[in-house]
């Protein structure tokens, strides 16, 4: 499933191989929920990203089940049907552009903020968004850093009446991608 997952990716970038576009698979993408009854943390580092300087387009996926938890329980009730329902819906894909993609110059080592409009899709519902970034280019190889909020409610994900207290409406989301040439 990992490989035909990121294979399906490849596919979709193979028009652009001819430009400067950049690549992870071990992308880290985590998320914090806040109550004043509990805090939960998870982390999933494989989250696959594409990034095509040339066109300033962004693209990154996210396998559901690669979110790890502190505790093996919050990880079963995360991939339950209850929840994400992560074996009817077991990505979630950002695919957008850079507002502004002639503000990041590639070549040039340097900290860029920035901003990635496009669409979100997660456990089934899709959504524009915009989110704020920071690319850092260092001996010419991009990073890129991101902060942003995404409330439940906006992709359909329902809690159980006896979870509602632990888990927030508005979830934090932080990602780190180190990327490479893609196709060197």
């Amino acid at each position: 499933m990992k490989r035909i997952f990121i294979l399906g990716i490849i596919c979709l970038l193979a028009t652009t191989s001819e430009a400067q576009v950049w690549f992870t698979k071990t992308g880290t993408v985590s998320f914090f929920s806040h109550t004043a009854v509990e805090d939960i943390q998870a982390n999933n580092n494989e989250a696959v990203s594409f990034i095509d300087a040339a066109k300033g387009e962004f693209r990154f996926q996210v396998l559901i089940k690669g979110f790890k938890f502190p505790k093996a329980a919050m990880q079963d009730h995360f991939n339950d049907a209850n929840y994400m329902d992560s074996d009817q819906f077991p990505k979630a894909d950002f695919k957008g552009a850079l507002t502004n993609p002639a503000a990041v110059n590639f070549k040039k080592d340097g900290v860029y903020k920035v901003e990635v409009q496009g669409t979100m899709t997660m456990h089934g519902q899709t959504k524009a968004v915009k989110v704020p970034g920071t690319i850092t280019i260092k001996n010419g190889v991009p990073t890129v850093d991101a902060v942003f909020n995404v409330k439940r409610s906006d992709f359909g994900i329902k809690v159980p009446n006896f979870s509602a207290a632990k888990i927030a409406e508005e979830i934090e989301v932080t990602v780190k991608c180190l990327y490479e040439p893609y196709g060197k």
